[in-house]
């Protein structure tokens, strides 16, 4: 039977599947996970007409992940496949595998030169159990699995990387026998950074080896030096003489044959104070750093993804706001040219109105008006670039462009009236006043691109179009929409249209023709 092996805060569970196993937050689904990054129902994993198994996420707000990757579709699961949920992990587990042999870890060969001066380890699987012929492959098994429980409940669900290492390492002086210890992880630059260090004596300085470090990384391969001053290989090694270093062992940090880093301990008591077991325990915990290292930078990126999600909603239509957390659509700091249109719609007699109102019923009608015209703007995939007292701005063409982004914002501009006369009459029944307003539009080339401080930036545009937009929103009546020219020019066989007079805008010398929209054209 199919099994899902789930890694959270009380260790690892392992659930059996079913034809249908719903995962998510609340109690009600099949596999319920408690995590604040998991949606109420999160998604689903299925048995498929051909027998196997496949997942599709349901809508969440996070996303679900196999194997690295979002899933935008339902994706069929191979065995051993890694499902990443929230800030949880688990582990796919196909056909009738012996239960306890879910950890994930990869088992261990040794190699062994002709003084034995050396161990080198390379990577493989765990054996399923008619393969196990050894007692040693067993015990090794069992080594990984306790080696992967204390680690898991060293460090839980913790995701600070160096709060992380800081553990390991912690954890590494209590199961081996060491007086430095030493995580370095391949920076950005390419070259390997001091991330957690621990010695046995306070005070006493660290000395990394470089010799060490560059074999490894080299040769992803670990390693013992049972009398690393003998050692021939380290003649020329300042770093070991200077530090007495009689014996000492060096493991990659590997995941997916991808080097993130290296771990080095190294003790002065003795030579050959490390056995192979030590070696073997040693790449145990090392493997276990590589998959914390990428859960942690997995939720990191699942955190970023919520909140640059949750920004761009604010901004624009969820669906596009999708868009550009996974990619598809690129916002890029700095300004652009766009050819866009932009829309104001302001409130008529706003400060009259006010008067005979109490603060606090000002601001509900304001945030009722802003809802109904954001609501309305989204529906046609506009941005929000700008709320500016009882005004509202909106643009189409930035940062997301269609060809008909001119006829999107004149509908919008028809339909936000519509849709305040039947809030009007809301106000009405309730003895409120009524809110009028008028809208402005424009398109023309303009620059677009994020405004503000490096603590707070909005997305926004400027340039001429957006004066004159604004100009037309002036002078626009209570319930009138008015566009310029070059929006005419372009939703001439959608709209009713009407010219009713030409207007000096300030910073230009020619007049503008200003056109009022009358209604929609009939097909």
């Amino acid at each position: 039977m199919a099994r899902l092996i789930i890694h959270d805060t009380e260790g690892v569970q392992e659930i059996d599947l079913v034809d249908r196993n719903s995962i998510g937050r609340l109690s009600r689904n099949r596999i319920r996970i408690a995590d604040d990054l998991v949606s109420k129902e999160h998604c689903l994993i299925y048995l498929d007409p051909r027998g196997g198994y496949g997942i599709k996420d349901l809508g969440s707000q996070n996303g679900t992940f196999v194997n690295g990757h979002r899933i935008v579709r339902e994706t069929p699961l191979s065995d051993r496949d890694v499902v990443t949920i929230g800030r949880t992990s688990c582990i796919f587990l196909a056909g009738d595998l012996p239960h306890g042999t879910s950890d994930g870890m990869e088992a261990t060969i040794q190699f062994m030169d002709a003084d034995r001066s050396w161990s080198q380890i390379a990577q493989d699987r765990f054996l399923p159990e008619e393969e196990i012929w050894d007692e040693k492959v067993l015990r090794a098994d069992y080594e990984k699995l306790r080696i992967a429980h204390e680690l898991q409940r060293e460090i839980g669900l913790e995701l600070n990387l160096d709060r992380i290492f800081n553990r390991i390492l912690d954890r590494t002086f209590q199961l081996l026998n060491c007086d430095r210890a030493v995580i370095l992880m391949v920076g950005e630059n390419g070259g390997m950074e001091v991330r957690a260090s621990k010695t046995r004596h306070s005070g006493e300085d660290l000395v990394v080896s470089s010799t060490l470090v560059n074999f490894v990384r080299e040769h992803k391969v670990g390693l013992i030096c049972g009398d690393a001053l003998a050692d021939e290989r380290f003649s020329c090694a300042e770093s070991i003489c200077n530090r007495n270093i009689r014996s000492s062992m060096a493991v990659p940090i590997v995941y997916e044959q991808e080097l993130l880093g290296v771990m080095i301990i190294d003790s002065s008591a003795s030579v050959r104070a490390y056995a192979e077991k030590d070696l073997l325990l040693f790449n145990n915990i090392a493997h276990q750093t590589s998959q914390f290292t990428m859960m942690a930078k997995m939720a990191k990126r699942i955190e970023e993804e919520a909140l640059t999600r949750e920004r761009f909603q604010r901004l624009m239509s969820p669906d596009l706001a999708e868009m550009v957390v996974s990619g598809s659509i690129k916002v890029e700091k700095g300004g652009q040219n766009r050819v866009a249109t932009i829309l104001f719609a302001d409130i008529r007699g706003f400060t009259s109105m006010c008067e005979n109102m109490r603060a606090a019923e000002v601001l509900i009608m304001l945030n009722e008006f802003f809802e109904l015209m954001v609501d309305v703007g989204f529906r046609h995939e506009g941005t929000v670039a700008n709320f500016i007292g009882d005004m509202i701005m909106l643009v189409w063409g930035a940062p997301v462009f269609h060809p008909d982004d001119p006829v999107r914002a004149v509908q919008a501009a028809v339909e936000m009236q519509e849709v305040l006369a039947e809030y009007n009459r809301g106000r009405r029944e309730k003895g409120l006043p009524e809110i009028g307003v008028g809208i402005g539009i424009n398109t023309g080339d303009l620059m677009a691109g994020y405004l503000g401080s490096t603590r707070t930036m909005t997305y926004s545009v400027i340039g001429d179009p957006v004066n004159v937009a604004s100009r037309l929103c002036a002078l626009a009546r209570q319930n009138q929409i008015l566009i310029s020219e070059h929006s005419r020019l372009s939703v001439d066989n959608h709209f009713e249209t009407a010219e009713i007079s030409t207007v000096k805008v300030k910073g230009r010398k020619a007049p503008i023709r200003i056109y009022e929209v009358v209604g929609r054209k009939r097909n």
